[in-house]
């Protein structure tokens, strides 16, 4: 049964959490600024995060580690293709993995993505640029009725734009801040009260 970083003793939450804190800031300040989390970070924050992950939890530590690392690369690389993540997020979060393993890896991402949500609506909502997506969603729904109604592809693409722009490395780094929150100080608590609505939804259903 895996074990999660909050069930070691405090040297061992200490070793684990501290070292991976510092590379989540230094990727979420490199993607901001040159738009590149750096393999010189990853690949040995991925190592050293094994060898930590072993020390902590022996060896139940380091083969849920490699299994999480293999599994989220081989996830990645399917992902890949469709834009939804870049390289170097793939390769944070295998970093990530090989540190804590799957639920603390899990747990983290949930909160990247509720974190880049809030942080790309607040960036574009000051920005300008929410309103103008608004706009360009509106064109593109109603060329797909056009192209429906008039049978030809009159279809009108969404035009990216530089103010929509977002470094994943930094939902990245704020979904782990609140993965901290939730272990320890039990706020904000969202992904326990999703899979409580989630297993609400089925068991009605």
């Amino acid at each position: 049964m895996e074990r999660i970083a909050t069930e070691a003793p405090l040297w061992g939450q200490i070793l684990l959490l501290a070292p991976l804190g510092v590379v989540l800031l230094v990727a979420a300040v490199t993607d901001w600024r040159k738009r590149k989390i750096y393999n010189w970070l990853t690949y040995p924050t991925a190592l050293v995060g094994l060898v930590l992950h072993t020390i902590v939890f022996g060896w139940s530590g380091l083969v849920a580690g490699v299994l999480t690392m293999v599994g989220v690369v081989f996830i990645g690389m399917l992902m890949l293709p469709l834009g939804w993540l870049g390289g170097g997020d793939i390769k944070l979060l295998a970093a990530i993995g090989a540190t804590l393993g799957p639920a603390a890896l899990f747990q983290t991402f949930f909160y990247s993505l509720f974190g880049g949500l809030v942080l790309g609506l607040s960036i574009s909502l000051v920005n300008g640029y929410l309103l103008e997506l608004l706009k360009r969603t509106g064109r593109y729904i109603a060329s797909l009725f056009m192209s429906a109604a008039t049978r030809t592809n009159v279809t009108t693409d969404i035009e990216t734009d530089e103010r929509g722009y977002l470094p994943f490395a930094i939902p990245i780094l704020f979904g782990a801040i609140l993965a901290v929150t939730d272990a320890y100080l039990q706020w904000p608590m969202f992904l326990d009260w999703f899979r409580t609505s989630i297993q609400a939804f089925f068991v009605r259903g």
